[in-house]
């Protein structure tokens, strides 16, 4: 399990988070692509286990926390620095994202990874009107418009973007 170092300063940071969310970490910012800065904190202090997607302008956290920690922090950097900020948060259960990106003024909370042909979006866990976002190779897009045209293609895409077997990783 890696160390991460004390952070410069009065910096705040994320508490430290399992090896089983650093996976889903990697995984989800091998599926955008792009450059990866594994330590970003040399750069933007309180970003420790973060990773940054340079090309995608996003920086991508995790936490275990429930809602809303950890958000002020994200909040702040995405502010400070003007980067999007996808936040990951990770239960025995569910995987799920929180988006803050600087373009906009507030949350977007509970997102489930959508993905087919290639492609990864976020989508709202119920479809109740608010926006989509696609990981593009210019970084994260709104959308009012869903990547899929039924019920059926929703819950394949969201199978094929988490892949993995959270039943397996989970270990007691």
């Amino acid at each position: 399990m890696p160390i991460i170092s004390r952070p410069a300063g009065d910096a705040r940071t994320l508490p430290f988070v399992r090896e089983a969310v650093r996976r889903r970490l990697f995984a989800v910012a091998h599926q955008i692509g792009g450059l990866i800065d594994f330590e970003p904190h040399h750069r933007i202090p309180g970003t420790e286990g973060g990773i940054l997607l340079m090309e995608r302008n996003l920086l991508v956290m995790c936490t275990s926390q429930f809602r809303p920690l950890g958000c002020d922090l994200a909040e702040e950097i995405c502010t400070r620095h003007g980067l999007d900020i996808l936040l990951l948060r990770f239960d025995a259960y569910q995987l799920t994202f929180d988006i803050c990106m600087h373009s906009c003024s507030s949350w977007l909370s509970h997102y489930r990874g959508w993905s087919a042909d290639g492609e990864l979006w976020f989508v709202p866990r119920i479809d109740d009107g608010r926006p989509y976002v696609k990981a593009s190779q210019y970084g994260l897009l709104l959308t009012d418009h869903p990547p899929f045209a039924s019920a059926r293609q929703r819950e394949a895409g969201l199978a094929a973007a988490c892949p993995w077997s959270t039943p397996r990783e989970v270990r007691v």
